[in-house]
């Protein structure tokens, strides 16, 4: 809803469910007008189960928020865009940052040696930023 624009009744056409359904998963996210409409908030606090890479190779980690999760896809992004280029210039604006998740610090890995040694072995996959939960 958030990012294409769409209201609450065509989010849940679009995914085969029902605006209940919606409200049971994700009403905390959400905002009624005053035409009754509901909207998507800025950002929100639900959690996210999702892929992260670290020095030793991918792991799943559980982050709480929209804004977390838009930075690990942007850095995802840059990841992809250095081993398909070779151009570390996306890499730059996370050296040093990191993300949390629970009482965890994760750094983003941005050597380009490290990045290389993990898509050599395997550990780098852009398939789909959301890990499966089971």
């Amino acid at each position: 809803m958030r990012t294409r624009g769409l209201s609450r009744a065509r989010a849940a056409i679009e995914l085969h469910t029902t605006p209940k359904t919606v409200m049971r998963y994700v009403g905390v996210a959400l905002r009624r007008e005053e035409s009754g409409k509901y909207r998507a908030l800025p950002s929100d606090r639900l959690p996210r189960f999702l892929r992260f890479l670290t020095p030793a190779g991918q792991v799943h980690i559980t982050v709480r928020g929209s804004r977390t999760a838009t930075k690990i896809s942007e850095y995802m992004a840059a990841v992809d865009h250095y081993l398909r280029t070779g151009d570390t210039a996306g890499l730059s604006r996370f050296t040093g940052k990191y993300v949390r998740a629970g009482k965890l610090t994760y750094p983003f890995v941005t050597d380009p040696r490290a990045l290389d040694r993990l898509a050599n072995a395997g550990e780098v996959a852009f398939e789909d930023l959301y890990a499966i939960s089971t």
